[in-house]
């Protein structure tokens, strides 16, 4: 294709995003926005080969949820259903929907509803973070998890309702964010507390003290509202044609894949490794799940960590297992400064010709799960996305 064609469709994409405004519109019922096949969940990443192929810990999420919007009364039971293929998953992106690691998206699940008050970008979708202990993205096999989900779903979501019908503007709120240390993926300690600051005046007294203890211990929340801003601001590229700036990207536990603007219905995937990083002592890297988790479009977008060099505590934690500078990265690989962002100088717009000419992949910072679903979250660490996804991407051969 003609070199002037090509440029043109990239700027074309480009300028598409940077003049997304991404809005906290709304805290919704999913089934009140998403449109769900019956009987079917949503999860991370490309849409697994077939039920034989569901990793451990998202079949365990799958029949929690499963359990929580009472089609079955018992885990054994719901998972048998999802192998038998009468309950279906399929990939949450598909519906302009992310979620994190293991977890999956059901009907009865309050979501976080993130518009584009510019108006290109659709409307994109997340669930609430679930805490520490039995959130659902950790895969596990109990039935605390169910717990957890009627806790979440059932009190804290119905009480943060009211206090964000004015809806916010989450780049500014980002922005800050990033600039007291967040990288807005391992990070978000900072965004979340200017969350919590944010809604405080706005919530009813009755539910004050549940809301605000509820984010104290959360400091990730803020992690899933910004999936659903990052997919937002991406999806007003789709369907610019000879664009190859990548618009979707997870891993699902088995495979890892993406899609671009020109194929926005096309996944191209890999199989997966486990991310390098550091394990919580007692396992070893036989024990850890390959990467997943819709996560990854945060650094599709330019943050997490390829914006690593912000964040210290993440350089301490997981700066050895970068293939180079953070920096260094985002300058290579990502495509213009984000005029949105004024307290720090942070890139967006990765495209699939970048990574193929400059020879270096982007990286992601993700969470390391147990493969077996028992332990959950067994460490953290750095995936290198594959390359061959992007040469794939740029030769058409998928």
């Amino acid at each position: 294709m003609n070199t002037q064609v090509i440029e043109a469709s990239a700027d074309t994409g480009l300028h598409a995003i940077l003049a997304v405004r991404p809005r906290l519109d709304s805290i919704a019922l999913a089934g009140s926005r998403v449109n769900f096949p019956k009987r079917t969940l949503l999860h991370a990443g490309p849409p697994f080969a077939s039920p034989e192929d569901i990793a451990l810990p998202v079949l365990n999420s799958a029949a929690a949820a499963a359990v929580f919007e009472c089609w079955y009364t018992d885990l054994a039971a719901a998972r048998a259903a999802i192998l038998a293929s009468e309950i279906h998953l399929q990939s949450a992106q598909d519906f302009d929907c992310v979620v994190p690691l293991a977890s999956v998206l059901s009907p009865s699940q309050y979501v976080l509803v993130v518009d584009d008050a510019a108006g290109d970008g659709r409307t994109c979708f997340a669930p609430l973070n679930g805490g520490n202990q039995w959130a659902l993205r950790l895969g596990l096999p109990d039935i605390e998890v169910v717990d957890n989900l009627r806790w979440l779903n059932e009190q804290v979501a119905p009480a943060l309702v009211g206090a964000v019908a004015a809806g916010i503007d989450l780049i500014p709120l980002a922005d800050h964010a990033l600039a007291q240390g967040d990288d807005c993926h391992g990070r978000t300690l900072a965004g979340t507390a200017g969350f919590a600051e944010r809604i405080a005046e706005a919530l009813d007294e009755s539910v004050k003290a549940l809301v605000l203890n509820y984010l104290d211990a959360s400091p990730g929340f803020f992690l899933n509202l910004w999936m659903a801003a990052s997919k937002c601001i991406l999806t007003a590229a789709e369907g610019k044609p000879d664009c190859q700036l990548v618009t979707s990207a997870g891993g699902n536990g088995r495979c890892f894949g993406l899609r671009v603007a020109d194929r926005p219905e096309r996944w191209v995937t890999a199989p997966a490794l486990p991310p390098s990083g550091v394990l919580i002592t007692g396992y070893t890297s036989e024990d850890a799940l390959p990467a997943i988790g819709d996560s990854a479009i945060v650094e599709m977008l330019g943050f997490g960590a390829m914006a690593m060099w912000l964040s210290p505590d993440q350089q301490r934690n997981l700066g050895a297992f970068m293939p180079e500078p953070a920096e260094t990265l985002s300058d290579a690989l990502l495509a213009e400064r984000h005029p949105g962002f004024v307290a720090v100088n942070v890139k967006t717009g990765l495209f699939a010709q970048t990574v193929v000419v400059q020879g270096k992949s982007p990286v992601v910072a993700l969470g390391i799960l147990h493969a077996e679903g028992v332990a959950g979250r067994i460490g953290g660490g750095v995936y290198k996305v594959p390359p061959e996804l992007f040469e794939n991407v740029v030769n058409e051969s998928y």
